[in-house]
């Protein structure tokens, strides 16, 4: 059983290599706090009638929080006018249709990971608490400081049994501590200078650790969003457990270690990932969702280079895809998340390691890309089966 799961696992990750854009020596989590903006959350609003001059200033407010780097956007929609059809259905799946309501949404590229066309974290009246707990959080203050000094920050979502929770809090701070101490950062290459605006030898692994209650109601609106970077940790065999979310860059959460998956291989695996050198540095070629936390980034880092390389996509017969604003191009990854769900989650960082190994070199000819497009649709289908297969195993 563990030689078939490995051998789908390490299939899967060479499918995949073909799809990475470019390498890059500095370690995941610096890159990514240097290069990789956060995607912006989005906020539906639904009124039927004109807006009052207090909805109007809790709008602007909202505007005020995107100014000050809060990756959110808001956009209003009349229901007395014709609906966009995407708005149409997103309103009619509504069980609560009194107005004005606003709903709350993952960032567009998370859609893909979430199998379908929205992803929805929760609807709420339109009123100034909501938009504050929304907006803002001390918890997640406290993440965004704690990231900008280069700590990776491990948030502990409590189950409620006190002593499950204890005992795998204990777990995580324990091998944090021994991995903090053990790993070593990848020796940073010349040509990957200009990508890291801090010293090289200033770089140090810190890890931290916070314990966040699902009962808090100052946090209801950022346990929603944890509960939300996978389509299924509402599930009712795994919403009652407790899970481990390590965020890392400008508030990336990786992914979800649940129940007994928080061990010490999954944090290992986790922590040999974040802490390794950067083998995609396109972002959304890597696992994760980006997490609300309202900061100037930019004011920390002084950036060198664009923070990230936008591919177009080329289909396999020479044309570029249609677009859509709801929807992301980019390509499900490896499913990591699944793999550190399980006890047996070594695989994972392996999964991890192995599927973002690839050569640099970007060419932008449609003739050169096509052999790469078909590479990368038989690495996407080889994951998928991969995955469907470990699941139901």
């Amino acid at each position: 059983m563990h030689i078939r799961k490995r051998a789908l696992l390490v299939l899967g990750a060479i499918c995949l290599a073909p799809a990475i854009a470019y390498a890059c020596s500095v370690p995941v989590f610096r890159y990514a706090l240097e290069h990789w903006q956060p995607d912006p959350y989005r906020l539906y609003l639904y009124h039927e009638h004109d807006l009052t001059e207090s909805d109007q200033k809790l709008s602007a407010r909202i505007a005020e929080h995107r100014e000050a780097g809060a990756n959110i956007e808001l956009r209003t929609i009349d229901l007395r006018s014709p609906m966009e059809d995407q708005d149409r259905a997103r309103w009619e799946a509504l069980a609560d249709k009194s107005t004005p309501l606003l709903c709350t949404h993952l960032p567009s590229r998370a859609i893909a990971r979430q199998g379908g066309l929205d992803a929805p974290i929760g609807t709420a009246p339109w009123n100034e608490k909501v938009v504050q707990g929304i907006l803002s959080s001390p918890v997640r203050v406290e993440i965004g400081e704690r990231l900008v000094a280069g700590e990776v920050v491990w948030v502990f979502l409590e189950s409620g049994n006190v002593a499950e929770d204890d005992a795998l809090f204990e777990v995580l701070n324990q091998e944090l501590e021994q991995r903090q101490n053990t790993l070593k950062l990848p020796a940073i290459e010349e040509q990957d200078l200009a990508e890291l605006s801090a010293n090289p030898t200033d770089l140090k692994i810190r890890f931290s650790s916070l314990r966040v209650s699902r009962t808090d109601p100052v946090e209801k609106w950022f346990v929603d969003m944890l509960l939300s970077v996978e389509s299924d940790l509402r599930d009712e065999e795994i919403i009652q457990q407790p899970m481990v979310f390590p965020v890392f860059g400008r508030g990336r959460a990786l992914y979800a270690l649940v129940g007994k998956g928080i061990n010490a291989d999954t944090i290992g695996q986790a922590a040999i990932f974040l802490t390794g050198a950067c083998q995609c540095t396109v972002k959304a070629e890597n696992p994760g969702v980006d997490l609300l936390i309202q900061k100037h980034w930019d004011n920390y880092i002084e950036r060198s280079e664009p923070e990230e390389i936008e591919l177009t996509l080329i289909g396999l017969g020479g044309k570029t895809p249609p677009m859509d604003s709801e929807v992301s191009n980019e390509s499900p990854p490896l499913d990591h998340a699944t793999l550190a769900k399980s006890p047996e989650g070594p695989l994972a960082g392996e999964a991890s390691q192995a599927g973002d190994s690839g050569e640099g070199g970007i060419s932008h000819s449609p003739m050169l890309w096509l052999p790469v497009m078909v590479l990368l649709v038989i690495g996407i289908v080889a994951g998928v089966f991969s995955t469907t297969l470990l699941r139901r195993q």
